[in-house]
């Protein structure tokens, strides 16, 4: 399969007979926190790897729809694909806090509580805003990738779940090369069958 070099920040799709694989702007975006630079190249491998490449090209609601996001903003529409990733940050204090504040002042989900010590709560969705808002670079923390599944549009429109939080993008592979196994034993798209399957993907 041939696809022309990305020549500009515009070019986030990749799109097969029987599937297409789509990312946020994660490798120019400040708020990204994690680049996903090679995502297109390493799923277009695993699919053609996989066999489930068609002869002729499916309509647009038959494909097998992947994405990628590098925040939690979701720009890539991680939502409504058969799976999609989100990368994430689990913060926590790694240097000098001077309890300014600032990442409460941002937090636009009540996600974090400054006191005589600072506490992230379960509102944090690790969008990484406190982060990028503390003055002494005093947080910091793990990347982590939420995995969704079962999302489409169509006559019948339903969101993505939450299958599984892993630690790291070879984790995230794995299960997807999983997914487009399983999809391609039942003939049907992973949004058609995920009630079904959701425990052999994992």
């Amino acid at each position: 399969m041939d696809f022309p070099e990305l020549e500009n920040k515009e070019r986030l799709t990749r799109t097969g007979n029987s599937f297409e694989v789509s990312v946020c702007k994660s490798a120019f975006c400040r708020r990204s926190l994690y680049p996903f630079s090679d995502f297109l190249e390493r799923v277009t491998k695993i699919f053609e790897e996989k066999g489930y490449e068609s002869d002729k090209p499916l309509l647009s609601h038959a494909k097998f729809k992947v994405a990628a996001s590098g925040c939690p903003n979701a720009c890539s529409q991680v939502h409504i694909k058969d799976f999609g990733v989100i990368a994430f940050l689990q913060p926590e204090i790694v240097g000098d806090c001077i309890y300014c504040g600032k990442c409460e002042d941002v937090c636009r989900e009540n996600g974090v509580e400054v006191d005589e010590v600072v506490t992230f709560n379960e509102n944090c969705i690790g969008c990484g805003d406190c982060m990028l808002a503390c003055p002494q670079k005093a947080i910091g923390g793990d990347i982590k990738f939420r995995i969704l599944v079962g999302g489409k549009l169509g006559r019948k429109p339903r969101l993505a779940e939450e299958l599984a939080v892993v630690d790291s993008i070879d984790d995230v592979y794995r299960i997807l090369e999983r997914a487009i196994e399983v999809s391609k034993e039942r003939g049907r798209r992973l949004s058609m069958i995920i009630d079904d399957v959701r425990q052999e993907l994992i």
